[in-house]
């Protein structure tokens, strides 16, 4: 991954811990890739959400529940929160001064 994308993808992770936030802390994937899509991220692959999700798995940000192993709804953690607000760093997310 070169550089840009791999900046674009750390604020794609950014913008889906954000989403959490908005929707109350969790969503299942196909919102989670809908909503990105619209929300500026028109390039974003269903695989490309897959991915950052499983990133965002990986660092503690998110945990996640299979329903019939096919709906996956990703909820925030607490860690996950606190990346969205920019209060700590996460390696593959983009640092954030958002506010609520």
């Amino acid at each position: 991954m070169n550089a840009f994308a791999a900046a674009v993808a750390a604020s794609r992770r950014t913008f889906i811990l954000r989403l959490l936030v908005s929707l109350g802390d969790a969503a299942n994937e196909s919102v989670i890739h809908i909503a990105t899509t619209q929300g500026g991220f028109a390039q974003a692959t269903r695989d490309d959400i897959r991915e950052d999700l499983d990133l965002l798995r990986a660092r503690g940000c998110t945990t996640e529940k299979w329903f019939d192993d096919v709906v996956r709804v990703v909820t925030i953690t607490e860690r996950g929160e606190e990346a969205a607000y920019g209060r700590i760093e996460v390696a593959g997310v983009e640092r954030s001064s958002w506010r609520r």
